[in-house]
């Protein structure tokens, strides 16, 4: 089996040494809070008491931050989206000792049982529609961690969110999520889409680390489309993922 080319910690070794850093100078947590929204990150970030911390990535346009604690610290990520720049900056993360990762994000839901504002648990992707995941050989479909799944579905409830967790679509075309794809997964019990998923639990198995995402209900796909981001029920939603998440973090 081929080997390759060059490692996550030897391409994060060279852009630290590019900008005159070292691993020294890294400050990553054990726990991740991995999020798409950068305005959710700096609110999460600044509910932790995180500071900035060195990025891994070559751009400026993605950074963390980072809170320091006897437990092994906890960063928050603010990442690419779709499946390729997510597993990227996982990867990094990963190679600098991140070994729990919460993602932090919105979804479709296929399902008029769960309307915007819920707070969907992705757990097992059931529809890999994106090149990422095909990389990275693990056995079996990529799942949640079940603790982790378990603890999230938990803190939702007790904060009093709305919350639901099932079988899963994943796909890189965010303008082409089909209506007979919608119509026959919905059939097949996938309760929600999202871009980064599926890639980043097939990582988790790879690299024997945990993930588990979870994802407000921005879209109503079963239908007619029913975008609600400025639903009163999407901020009620969002609000109750970020207390959930970081209770979860400071845990």
């Amino acid at each position: 089996m081929s080997n390759p080319r060059f490692t996550p910690r030897e391409a994060v070794y060279s852009r630290l040494k590019a900008r005159g850093k070292s691993f020294n100078d890294i400050r990553v947590g054990k726990k991740v809070l991995l999020t798409w929204t950068e305005s959710w990150g700096e609110k999460l970030a600044d509910e932790l008491l995180a500071t900035p911390a060195p990025r891994t990535m070559f751009t400026h346009t993605f950074w963390l931050r980072t809170a320091d604690n006897n437990q092994g610290g906890i960063t928050v990520a603010f990442a690419p989206i779709g499946a390729p720049g997510t597993i990227m900056l996982m990867e990094d993360l990963i190679a600098c000792g991140a070994e729990s990762f919460v993602g932090v994000g919105a979804s479709g839901s296929l399902d008029m049982r769960h309307t915007v504002g819920t707070v969907l648990i992705p757990e097992t992707v059931n529809v890999v529609d994106e090149g990422t995941s095909k990389h990275y050989p693990a056995q079996g479909p990529p799942t949640a961690d079940t603790k982790l799944r378990n603890e999230l579905c938990t803190l939702i409830k007790k904060h009093g969110g709305k919350t639901a967790s099932g079988d899963w679509w994943s796909t890189d075309g965010f303008y082409r999520e089909m209506n007979d794809d919608i119509v026959s997964y919905a059939k097949a019990g996938i309760i929600g889409v999202d871009m980064e998923t599926s890639a980043m639990y097939q990582v988790a198995k790879h690299r024997n680390v945990k993930v588990c995402n979870t994802l407000v209900v921005s879209d109503e796909l079963w239908a007619e489309w029913n975008y609600g981001i400025s639903f009163e029920e999407f901020r009620i939603g969002v609000s109750t993922m970020h207390k959930s998440v970081i209770e979860w973090a400071k845990g």
